[in-house]
This record gives structure tokens, C-alpha cells and sequence, in this order.
């Protein structure tokens, strides 16, 4: 029994160190003192004819040689529009605005998800003209004498192959799609086209951008950011931004002080982009199209933009994903939640389920989504879901109750034992004896030392792969349960179920062991507190799947006792006249008299 309790605590000790180290808050924000301490210049785009004569991060470009263009032979169609028109495109997932100056993406806000304050989550940072320098979509000329004039350039707008001269407004349903153009032509012969295909069924955008002089298409970078939403709430399980480059068919993940160590480049990749917590901002390129890739970092004050934290000081550092293409750029331009189905349709693999929890994080989130569909409350799925995994375990709970039961028959024995060793020091060879005494009970009744402790250790992989499933599924995100847990993906703000959860790892251990006196007693009851120190500040849909199995688990153990009682019940111990002799055990059929 001593070694039982021993190893149950250090057991319960292990889960915690295990915890700590592996799923741990990472860095609360990303380490600014590896990013060059003179921010990236940020301006807003200037009109046609003022335009910077540099773009932020250009001067960074890989070297390529450019092949001399063929001057027009006579002065090119000036193709521009007289004033600015707002786009807007409404489908049942995010509505998007655009603007024809520079044919970029404005605000795209997704119907689904929410802000802080209640609105509708924005997937592109606002704020005054330093955040609006850069916008998805933009277009810059590495080399050009002038690379962010397109930036500047009022394209004209056709909508499903008409020229719009005026402001647009459209929905598109599930099963539509639209067809947006924007078109520029300027007097030296540089001639700008975007097209943009929008689908009321997902996410993705089909994009396409083609950039000629003199008939030969141009070296360019298709730009997506700065950063992704308006995600300004650094959670304790929250990981900070990180930009994203597919190459080789494997979606890799960088940190800030990677981008500033020049790390995050490659010269063929499929993807860039950048990642928060739940969100991404990507440009996936069509297969069989050769593109390169690079990750910047833009530094601009917290004051800047439209929501701010209210400790928030000096700037904010952002990522800038550039997509460089030497021919037509063909890709899809994705803004939206880290689903996995979403982001499977891609090719891009970023929700950081874990490589060696993947086998179990996999179909838990599977069982989960079913379960959602059946009950509509996340919280009730993963009680649904904790009620399925102890059925599967259920064989091994019972192997494990019938030995608690075995060891609390023998407990009185065990205790004899001890005593006649009591006086003996732990170095006394002679305990030794005691020790072979024990197992000798132990073998005689079947009974397994550590047999109690089995449950716990087959719960510990679905703990940790439920802890990952719940801290980076999107779907979690500001999921409620009832009553005070409105977002299952936090901590309980009152400690309500952390609570109620360490009550019943009590009442579950009392019913589990044998009486224990001196300093065991105090270590058992030391475990819940333990358990509910280290769930405290936990996701409230991970105390809720503990505090449901403890439940479960109960009832499964009541249901067992009774069980063991009838079974004892109709099992007679007949002992041979005058205590001599071997008693023998008869098993009687319930309800028929004795004789």
C-alpha cells in the first residue's frame, strides 16, 4: 500500500513537471530586441505622380537579373479611373472591402468569429495611414524605378466582365461566385491587371495578377499584410504572431527573431504568409507555378491603430509576407479561421496539434465536432466525448477497481506485516523480509500493487491531447458552456470548475483507497489540491473533460462495487467442524433457501 501511494503521488507530481514543460504559456510577446531597433519605414501610399521611391523592405529583395524591356514604340493608352470606388462583397462568411486605388484588400470581417467587444473579427489590422501603407493584395516592382506605383494607381473596376464607374455592392450566396477586375494601363507602357474570383462557399479567393511592359510580363511581389486581425488579446495560451512559407510540401512556421535573422526565405515555395493563434492570412500559389517567398517584420506604434491594449506601449511588431513571381501570378488569397478542413483544401498544414499527440489530437477532434453536431454546445460535447473514452476504457477501469477492492481485503494483513517491521530502519537488510512477505500476500490474492494506478496513466496521453485540441481549435475560441464559462478555451474567471472538479477528485480518492494514517495520509490528501492548483488556470473545456471523467468514473466504480457485493453475496465460505481443515467455497444460485 505504501509503495501504491508513493507512486501515486509521484505520479500526480510527473503529470504536473510534464505539463509545465511541455504545454506551458511559450514567450508572452515576441522578443523586440531581435528585431532591428530601427523600425521598418511605414508610408502610406502616395498618389500617381508621388510616388516613394522605395518600398518597405525592398532594398532587401534577392538580387536577380531583370532583362531590359523593349521601349514601346509609340506612347501607351493611358487605362485609369477618374476617382476612387469602394468594392464591397458580402457572402455568408466575411464580408470584404476593397478600394480600386491600388486594387487592394481594405477590411475583410469575418461573419462567424468575434472580437473582444462583440463585433465581427477584423482579419486585417486598421488604423490611420501607417497601418493602411500596406494592404493585401498590393503589387510592388522590385527593380522598377518606382516600385509602389501600382500601390497608388486607381485601377478600373469590372464586376463579371462589365466596367463599374461607381461604388459596388454585392452578395454572393453559397453555390455563387463573382468575378472582379481591376485594370490600369500607364503612359509609359506598364500595364497592371488583378482579377479576383469570390465564392460564397469558403474562404479562398482564386487571385490572378499580371503586370506587362512592352508584352513581357514583369518581376513582382504580390504582398499579404501587415500581420493578421485585430487578435490584440496576448491570452495565457495564446502564441504570438508567426509567418508561414510552404516549400518542399512542408508548411514551416517562423518567429519574429527569425525574420529579423533573415531566416524565413525560400526560392521555391508554394505559400507565405502570416499565422496568429487562430487566424492566417495566406497566398497560396497554384501547383506547377515556380514563385519565391520572403517574410519582413514592420515595427509601428500601438498608436496607430484601432485597437489597442490598455498596457500597450511603443510598437507593435508585424509580419509581411511576399510572394515573388517572375510570370503571371496565379494563387488563391486565404483570410480567414485555422480550420483544418479550411486549410487541408490548401495544402497548408499550421494548426499545431503536435507531432507526437497528432495520433490521438486527430480523431478526438473528430469525435468532438460529431458530438457538437448531436448536442450544439461544445461544453456538452466534451462531456459527450469523456463519456465515449471512459466506455472504451472501461474493461481496463474495471480490471483496475476489482484490484482496489482485492487490496482494501487485504489491507488489515498488510498492516500486520508492517507492524512486526515497524522498529527496523529502511537500510536494516531485514526489512528485505518484508518486502517478500508482501508480495507473497500480493500473489497469493491476486492482487496488483499498481493495478489502482492504471486508469490514471491510460488518461494522461488523452489529458495532454485534449489540452492541445482545446487551445488551438479555432472552433473552442469564445465557445461558451453555461452560466458563468463563456468561453471554453480560457480559464473559469470565477474558479468554479476547478473547484468543483478538485471536490470530486477527493470524494473519487476516498473511495479508491485503503485507510492510511501518519504522513500518507496527508500526501492523499494533498493529491486534489495538487490536481486543482494545476487546472486552475487551465482552459475551462479541460477542467470540464477531467471533472466529467472524475464523475463517470464514480459511477463506473459504484456500478463495480455492487457487482463485487452480489458475486460476494452468493458465495458461501463453508469452514470444517472445529476450525480444522481447509474451508471450502460454495457458490449458491440467488434466492434459493438454504439448507
Amino acid at each position: 500500500m505504501e509503495r501504491r501511494v508513493i507512486l501515486a503521488f509521484l505520479l500526480s507530481f510527473a503529470v504536473f513537471l510534464l505539463f509545465v514543460r511541455f504545454f506551458g504559456p511559450d514567450s508572452t510577446a515576441p522578443d523586440e530586441a531581435a528585431v532591428d531597433p530601427a523600425p521598418t519605414p511605414v508610408t502610406a501610399p502616395a498618389p500617381v505622380g508621388g510616388v516613394p521611391a522605395t518600398s518597405p523592405g525592398a532594398d532587401a529583395a534577392p538580387s536577380v537579373a531583370v532583362a531590359e524591356d523593349a521601349a514601346p514604340a509609340a506612347p501607351a493608352a493611358v487605362v485609369e479611373a477618374e476617382r476612387e470606388q469602394l468594392v464591397v462583397v458580402r457572402t455568408p462568411l466575411y464580408e470584404a472591402r476593397l478600394t480600386n486605388r491600388g486594387g487592394r484588400l481594405l477590411s475583410l470581417r469575418l461573419e462567424e468569429h468575434r472580437d473582444a467587444a462583440g463585433g465581427l473579427f477584423e482579419a486585417i489590422p486598421q488604423g490611420d495611414e501607417s497601418v493602411l501603407a500596406i494592404r493585401p493584395l498590393d503589387v510592388v516592382l522590385p527593380g522598377d524605378p518606382a516600385p509602389e506605383r501600382l500601390q497608388a494607381a486607381l485601377y478600373r473596376v469590372e464586376v463579371d466582365g462589365r466596367e463599374r464607374g461607381g461604388p459596388v455592392e454585392r452578395r454572393v450566396e453559397a453555390g455563387e461566385t463573382m468575378e472582379l477586375r481591376f485594370r490600369w494601363g500607364g503612359a509609359d507602357g506598364l500595364q497592371a491587371v488583378k482579377s479576383l474570383r469570390f465564392s460564397g462557399d469558403g474562404y479562398g479567393i482564386a487571385g490572378q495578377v499580371s503586370v506587362l511592359r512592352g508584352g513581357a510580363e514583369q518581376r513582382k511581389e504580390i504582398l499579404y499584410g501587415p500581420g493578421v486581425g485585430e487578435e490584440v488579446d496576448a491570452g495565457r495560451y495564446l502564441n504570438p504572431d508567426q509567418g508561414v512559407i510552404k516549400t518542399a510540401g512542408e508548411s514551416r512556421l517562423y518567429s519574429v527573431s527569425d525574420v529579423a535573422e533573415g531566416a524565413a526565405a525560400s526560392l521555391s515555395a508554394q505559400a507565405v504568409g502570416v499565422a496568429s493563434h487562430y487566424f492566417a492570412g495566406l497566398l497560396v500559389g497554384e501547383p506547377g507555378q515556380r514563385y519565391e517567398a520572403r517574410l519582413d517584420s514592420v515595427a509601428i506604434p500601438w498608436t496607430s491603430f484601432t485597437m489597442v491594449p490598455e498596457d500597450a506601449e511603443g510598437s507593435r511588431i508585424l509580419l509581411l509576407g511576399r510572394l515573388l513571381a517572375t510570370g503571371e501570378a496565379s494563387f488563391t488569397l486565404f483570410s480567414g479561421p485555422k480550420q483544418v478542413e479550411a486549410l487541408g483544401e490548401l495544402g497548408v498544414e499550421i494548426v499545431e496539434f503536435g507531432d507526437w499527440l497528432r495520433v490521438l489530437v486527430v480523431p478526438l477532434r473528430a469525435g468532438l465536432m460529431w458530438a457538437y453536431g448531436v448536442t450544439g454546445n461544445y461544453g456538452w460535447a466534451i462531456v459527450l466525448v469523456t463519456i465515449l473514452i471512459s466506455l472504451l476504457l472501461a474493461p481496463l477501469k474495471h480490471y483496475s477497481y476489482v484490484s482496489i477492492r482485492r487490496m482494501q481485503k487485504i489491507s488489515p494483513n498488510i498492516k500486520r506485516i508492517q507492524a512486526r517491521y515497524k522498529g527496523m530502519k529502511p537500510t536494516d537488510p531485514r526489512r528485505q523480509g518484508m518486502n517478500q512477505e508482501m508480495m507473497a500476500l500480493y500473489k497469493e490474492h491476486n492482487v496488483s500493487p499498481v493495478g489502482g494506478c492504471l486508469p490514471m496513466l491510460a488518461m494522461i496521453p488523452f489529458f495532454f491531447a485534449f489540452y492541445r485540441l482545446l487551445v488551438v481549435s479555432v472552433e473552442l475560441r469564445h465557445a461558451p458552456f453555461v452560466f458563468w464559462v463563456q468561453d471554453l478555451s480560457r480559464e473559469d474567471p470565477y474558479f468554479i470548475l476547478p473547484i468543483l472538479m478538485g471536490v470530486s477528485q477527493l470524494f473519487m480518492q476516498r473511495m479508491t483507497t485503503t485507510a492510511v494514517e501518519g504522513i500518507q495520509a496527508k500526501m492523499m490528501m494533498f493529491l486534489p489540491v495538487v490536481f486543482t492548483l494545476i487546472l486552475a488556470w487551465a482552459p475551462a473545456g479541460l477542467v470540464l473533460y477531467w471533472f466529467a471523467n472524475n464523475l463517470v468514473s464514480m459511477g463506473q466504480q459504484v456500478a463495480t462495487s455492487r457487482i463485487l457485493d452480489r458475486r460476494e453475496a452468493a458465495t458461501e465460505v463453508i469452514v470444517p467442524a472445529g476450525g480444522k481443515g481447509k474451508a471450502r467455497h460454495r457458490r449458491r444460485k440467488a434466492g434459493r433457501p438454504r439448507r
